[in-house]
């Protein structure tokens, strides 16, 4: 599992970042500060959406897909940005955000066994 921290709010930075990346102490996860954005960029542009950057977005791809001329397509995903940004469907916050997630997982690690 990946974590980018991307700088999007006036207090974001790496220091920010470091402090973030303590809370979500895994050793499966890695975390990387993105503070020019690319990544947002990219996986915005990946899901159809060009100029936006994807921050607060959760996403999952399948197993052993890589990263060539851009991100492949996730196999499923979801954000919590309101308004126009991306697809309504997809948009959940809180407690509905976190069963949303949950209910990702399950769907996806049972398909695999």
């Amino acid at each position: 599992m990946s974590i980018v921290w991307i700088d999007i709010l006036p207090d974001d930075a790496a220091d920010a970042a470091g402090r973030a990346a303590r809370i979500i102490d895994d050793p499966r996860v890695r975390h990387f500060h993105d503070p020019k954005k690319r990544a947002g960029k990219a996986i915005a542009k990946g899901l159809g959406l060009e100029g936006p950057v994807a921050w607060d977005i959760y996403l999952f791809y399948a197993s052993g897909s890589g990263w060539n001329d851009g991100p492949p397509a996730p196999i499923d995903w979801m954000h919590q940005l309101p308004g126009n940004w991306a697809d309504p469907a997809r948009f959940h916050t809180g407690d509905d955000l976190v069963q949303e997630l949950h209910k990702a997982m399950k769907r996806l690690t049972s398909a695999q066994a």
